[in-house]
């Protein structure tokens, strides 16, 4: 209704149907968020913005809202288990290689629509094949079921052949770009889940790997993430 004309509050009140004590005070909140737009006459003429924009708006508010009942719950889920000395699923620090090729799986194999990785300059594809052999066809299976893959390697880099392959075949699905760079090396899976390792020159050297489930973490990574891609190289 008020996408098309515009209302006095009496107007309006008596359309609606609703007492307008009742319409004064909603539309004051609406015009205070920015749904509505009040002219300066007297009486005020109530009129709505743009239906879309006022959609998008809602949408923003509610996807905020949302995303942070996920993480206090999960927060209060991962602070339980710790109090009964229980893993948890949405924070896990690993410091030995198995924790790490174990961690690593869990991002390729739970993702459901993308991966964002950045492979930084320590990124040593030779060493360890046992476990990169495992991520490597944990990839192509996320892939095969319709993960959509975007990773930065070193610009020296030889890609292994299994993903030399899968790029080949699938470049929409995974997708390869070159960019030299010492950040963190780290994968950001689904909006929500951060991996994070500490590598180092030497690959016999492992720190550690830190997962967690954070959408603020994983929105501040991306944003980084997207900054290297348009500045990286094609493959």
């Amino acid at each position: 209704m008020l996408f098309s004309e515009r209302f006095t509050l009496k107007e309006l009140s008596k359309k609606a149907k609703i007492p307008y004590g009742k319409i004064y005070s909603v539309t004051k909140a609406l015009a205070a968020r920015g749904y509505l737009e009040q002219s300066a006459t007297r009486p005020k003429l109530i009129s709505a913005r743009n239906a879309s924009d006022i959609m998008m708006a809602l949408i923003k508010q509610k996807q905020s809202s949302t995303e942070t009942l996920f993480q206090q719950v999960r927060e209060h889920a991962t602070l339980l288990d710790k109090q009964e000395k229980r893993s948890t699923k949405f924070f896990e620090i690993g410091s030995t290689l198995e924790d790490n090729k174990r961690i690593q799986l869990r991002i390729f194999q739970e993702s459901q629509k993308e991966i964002l990785q950045i492979l930084n300059n320590y990124h040593k594809p030779k060493s360890n094949r046992e476990s990169k052999g495992v991520w490597e066809e944990a990839i192509v299976a996320a892939v095969h079921r319709g993960v959509r893959i975007k990773a930065l390697y070193p610009v020296s880099t030889v890609l292994p052949t299994i993903l030399e392959k899968l790029h080949q075949q699938h470049p929409d699905k995974f997708q390869v770009r070159r960019f030299d760079t010492f950040f963190s090396r780290c994968d950001i899976a689904d909006g929500n889940k951060v991996l994070i390792k500490i590598v180092y020159d030497d690959p016999i050297h492992f720190g550690g790997v830190i997962y967690v489930e954070h959408e603020q973490l994983a929105r501040n990574l991306t944003a980084i993430f997207h900054r290297f891609w348009k500045e990286a190289e094609p493959h």
